[in-house]
């Protein structure tokens, strides 16, 4: 049963990954398909079951068939870009990765195949080759773009070019970056003089003295248009909700630049730029990038009143074009920083082993799980031999899948026993090419699979119980109607004779009893669980199933706490579900004993119902815990089938349900029965 969980619980992260995974035979033929396959391409899992690849395009099926003939031979394919076909007839652009799957024999029997959209990656490339090209045509932001990718340097280069005398000439600008978390619009960095006498200054410099761009950026941040230039800590300070009604917030709106000539006549205008800046006259141009803006360029001409015309918008227009894919770009370096250290973290907890090594065998990266494994800390591990690290030895192990890559230059992956770490692993090698295709090493992800053989091992000894119980219910049976007549009889003599034989008589009829509930429920087992569904009362059913033990407990003196909520109807079959609740009241009764306590209790948790049943019986060991739901299984002796929790088990699956299990040894269990929730319509007037 822990293997089927296990199973289960594979397949549950398998449906849910965002990747399509789709697994085909040899033929092409899907034998499994998750949700990610089906939202990718739109087909559903009964449409593509037992078919040929039915995403793959008319005149790409030879290629291919090509990919399952080479994954036939035992080759892993990673990252192929190509494209599929949807449902919808649509195209889409997908990064593969085609792996070989091994039958318990190690035979290839099949083709995983793990699909991502990189469509929009695609179209992101296409649109920053476009963005690049555009930057190239003016030199100063092509010249910020080779020289940082520091956001924050980059936006004083921006503002640099905007205001210095050969760039585009205003006297001050400011820049604003939308918060589209916050709805806002805020300053995030002013470059510009604070006095006539210091505007003469900064310009005289930056533009006569032909000092490059990075020269000039040094001169700002150590001068006086430094980051905490007054213009600078006055644009920090500016922030502005979007929901409000300003030229800025225009800008970011309608996605267009303005040039307010004055003030005065501009109902707009707005007033912080105006009160704190004594601005007469501005321009503003949105910064836009893939269709959205995010951010503002503000721009003045306060000190020299030179007026703003129509060439000079179409050039900061132009200019704040580049600025957005600068800044965009900057950003996304930002991202991709912050996702290579997610990918260091994502590296470090991978619970598979991963590792790297050199082509002559030296280990030169680990993650956690091998230190953990191993338990050594990584720099312990780095630099040494990998054959000596994990298998022990002076010299390259033949049988080590590291050694058969650098062989073959090839993937390889195969089951192996591995004495030195005391285990069974399923272990990938994939060979590592440098720009040149030379053979530089090989990547390691080792899995341990000792417990899932173990659990293997076990399946095959339930599924031979699974025999031998269909051989039991044959005899069984082929029994039952003589044995039926046998008790019958014996009842009989029972009345009607007297002394010893009416007590011989009496344990004939006893035994034969215990014998029919013993055939009835291998019987019962063998046969499986057929539902007659119904709306019906939880609580009425708990009433029902305790009043038939009463008077057994009354006998033990167990005391019964029933704390049943409000009534909660469920559609089920009653029968099933009161024999499910009946053997585990029984089983708690049989652990106290006498002189205990049972609570039954009812209550809704999400979307199912509850049954809990708690005692203080001698409890469960943990050594017992996983096999209690086995065929077969009793900790009662011979008195007992081990079918009984079988039997609930199934019958509680079969409705879509669950059993939970808590114990502690002499202090006792607790049963959690869940049965999912449907709420009856009301019907007419009901």
């Amino acid at each position: 049963m822990g293997f089927v969980m296990d199973k289960e619980y594979l397949q549950g992260i398998i449906d849910n990954f965002a990747d399509a995974i789709v697994i085909s035979d040899l033929n092409g033929i899907v034998t499994s398909w998750n949700m990610g396959a089906e939202k990718m391409y739109g087909f559903t899992k009964e449409e593509v079951m037992g078919r040929f690849l039915p995403f793959v395009p008319e005149f790409l099926i030879g290629a291919e068939k090509e990919n399952i003939e080479r994954i036939r031979n035992g080759e892993v394919l990673k990252d192929l870009d190509t494209i599929r076909q949807r449902k919808d007839g649509t195209i889409t652009e997908v990064s593969l990765t085609l792996s070989p799957i091994r039958d318990a024999e190690g035979r290839i029997a099949g083709v995983a195949c793990i699909s991502r959209d990189i469509s929009e990656k695609k179209r992101v490339e296409k649109e920053l080759i476009r963005r690049n090209q555009e930057l190239s045509r003016l030199f100063f932001i092509s010249s910020a773009m080779r020289g940082t990718l520091e956001l924050d340097r980059l936006l004083r280069m921006i503002l640099t070019a905007v205001t210095m005398s050969d760039g585009l000439g205003f006297n001050r600008a400011i820049l604003f970056l939308v918060d589209e978390n916050k709805g806002l619009l805020k300053g995030t960095m002013g470059v510009g003089p604070a006095s006539y006498e210091e505007a003469w200054q900064i310009w005289e410099r930056l533009s006569l003295e032909k000092k490059t761009l990075s020269d000039m950026i040094h001169e700002i941040e150590t001068g006086p248009l430094r980051k905490d230039s007054f213009l600078d800590r006055l644009s920090l300070g500016i922030e502005m909700s979007l929901s409000e009604e300003t030229i800025l917030t225009k800008t970011v709106k309608e996605k267009r630049p303005f040039n307010i000539q004055n003030v005065k006549e501009e109902s707009l205008s707005d007033a912080v730029l105006t009160q704190q800046l004594g601005t007469q006259a501005y321009a503003v141009a949105p910064l836009i990038s893939r269709d959205k803006v995010i951010g503002v360029i503000w721009v003045d001409n306060h000190f020299n009143r030179r007026p703003i015309l129509e060439e000079d918008m179409r050039f900061l227009s132009a200019f704040s074009n580049h600025v957005a894919s600068a800044v965009e770009s900057a950003k996304l370096f930002e991202q991709v920083v912050l996702a290579e250290q997610e990918f260091e973290n994502i590296f470090k907890s991978i619970s598979d082993m991963v590792f790297f090594t050199s082509k002559d065998y030296v280990i030169r990266k680990v993650n956690k799980a091998v230190s953990e494994r191993l338990g050594k800390p990584p720099e312990e591990i780095i630099g040494k031999r990998c054959y000596e690290v994990f298998h022990g030895r002076s010299e390259p192990w033949p049988e080590c899948p590291h050694q058969k890559t650098i062989e073959t230059k090839k993937p390889n992956v195969e089951e192996l026993e591995e004495p030195n770490l005391g285990g069974t692993f399923i272990t990938s090698s994939s060979p590592i090419f440098d720009g040149t295709g030379e053979f530089i090493g090989t990547i390691h992800v080792v899995r341990d699979i000792t417990e899932i053989k173990k659990l293997k091992e076990k399946l095959v000894l339930a599924e031979r119980m699974v025999a031998l119980g269909e051989v039991a219910a044959k005899v069984a049976h082929d029994i039952r109607n003589p044995l039926v007549s046998i008790g019958g009889f014996a009842r009989r003599l029972e009345k009607n004779l007297g002394g010893n034989l009416k007590e011989y008589a009496g344990i004939i009829a006893k035994e034969i009893a215990r014998l029919e509930v013993v055939l009835g429920e291998i019987l019962a087992f063998v046969r499986g669980v057929s539902l007659e569904e119904q709306m019906a009362d939880v609580n009425s059913l708990i009433d029902e199933v305790t009043t038939v033990i009463e008077s057994e407990l009354e006998e033990r003196q167990i005391v019964l706490i029933k704390e049943l909520n409000a009534p909660f109807e469920v559609y089920m079959d009653p029968g099933n579900v009161r024999e499910a609740l009946l053997n585990i009241l029984t089983n708690a009764v049989h652990a106290i004993g006498s002189n205990g306590t049972i609570v039954v209790k009812t209550y809704v948790e999400k979307d199912s119902v509850v049954v809990e049943i708690k005692d203080t019986g001698h409890g469960i060991s943990e050594e017992v815990m996983p096999f209690i739901f086995d065929p077969f299984f009793t900790t009662k002796g011979a008195g007992s089938t081990g079918l009984g929790l079988t039997i609930t088990h199934k019958i509680i699956e079969k409705h879509n349900g669950r059993i939970e299990v808590e114990s502690k040894p002499n202090v006792g269990s607790t049963f959690k029965v869940f049965l999912p929730l449907k709420i009856r319509e009301k019907v007419g007037g009901e």
